[in-house]
């Protein structure tokens, strides 16, 4: 029979003669927080681990690695292995960090870092979303990044920036384990990248990016104006709505809508795009783009009438593909 980790630390508590009142006062918790983990309805904070193990007998390692559900290793144990893939990327990212601010003057150099660094966050949000997919397992909550429609193969790592639905499907994959691996994965995509720029040129297209946070409006207008782009701003959903209407039709040619803003927010101010009494108006393409990446959040872009869902942060590659369906 397969041991919960409720069960395993009432056993390790029955064993060392500790009622409930007991072992929560030597921990500073309720005698409430303890009955729940041995009910298995919560787990203790990863902060209390070391001292839970040391009053049980045990080490801490037992107790991530002797907890199941359901038989299987328990999700707090699944994080907890996944802080290592967390620390592999951010040991280059500070790495690449320190190596630029003493190398600003080498320009070649300082691009080999910066691209190690992006590259690098881009797969710390790999393992992040790996995290919280297992943290809403555990609530029971949607899955992250889920997406309407068959399921893509999961992508070759040497292959453009993987975002959405498609970053969800590496999960089975186990991503780089040392820094050798990363280091060899950084080389991939940094070609990968290269490849795939060469092949959009959005010269001549207007496109109205709204979106509040000033930074975010920089990067944003960057990226697209190296592409070629002109770019104009909106910094709510009602400027951006204004604009639209105080234009001539066809003036711009793709929307990027934020969906958290002030004033106005991205959903409303499609919504009411989509009503506007000329069609050519009504019908620009509109792209989500939001931090948000639940299932939910999709659902309710594509209900207000948005074409495409791109997430924050921004994968240059894989935003430009969606682009280029309107372009």
């Amino acid at each position: 029979m397969s041991t919960t980790f409720g069960s395993y630390i009432r056993s390790l508590r029955t064993q060392n003669g500790m009622t409930q009142a007991q072992l929560a006062d030597r921990l500073n918790v309720t005698d409430k927080a303890v009955s729940k983990w041995e009910r298995d309805l919560s787990y203790p904070d990863i902060t209390l681990f070391p001292k839970l193990a040391d009053l049980l007998g045990v080490t801490a390692d037992d107790l991530l690695h002797e907890s199941k559900d359901g038989g299987q290793p328990s999700r707090l144990l699944q994080i907890f292995e996944m802080s290592h893939d967390i620390r592999t990327p951010l040991h280059i990212i500070l790495g690449c960090a320190n190596m630029a601010r003493l190398h600003h003057e080498d320009t070649d150099l300082l691009l080999r870092y910066l691209e190690s660094i992006q590259i690098s966050g881009e797969y710390l949000l790999q393992v992040i979303d790996r995290v919280m997919e297992v943290t809403h397992q555990e609530q029971g909550g949607p899955e992250v990044s889920a997406k309407a429609g068959p399921v893509p193969t999961p992508p070759d790592p040497s292959e453009s920036a993987i975002s959405g639905s498609d970053r969800r499907n590496t999960v089975d994959s186990p991503p780089p384990s040392n820094i050798q691996e990363l280091s060899e994965y950084l080389d991939h995509r940094a070609q990968a990248r290269r490849d795939s720029m060469e092949k959009f040129d959005f010269s001549g297209k207007r496109i109205l990016v709204a979106e509040d946070i000033m930074v975010n409006r920089e990067i944003a207008g960057e990226i697209l104006r190296h592409a070629g782009a002109e770019v104009e701003f909106a910094e709510d959903g009602q400027v951006c709505l204004d604009k639209i209407q105080k234009s001539p039709a066809g003036y711009y040619d793709l929307i990027l809508m934020d969906l958290m803003m002030p004033v106005l927010d991205g959903l409303e101010a499609a919504r009411r795009i989509r009503r506007l009494d000329d069609p050519e108006k009504a019908s620009i393409p509109i792209i989500a783009v939001s931090a948000n990446v639940h299932e939910k959040e999709r659902r309710e872009a594509l209900e207000a009438g948005m074409n495409e869902f791109a997430e924050k942060p921004i994968f240059i590659d894989r935003l430009f593909a969606a682009m280029a369906k309107f372009l």
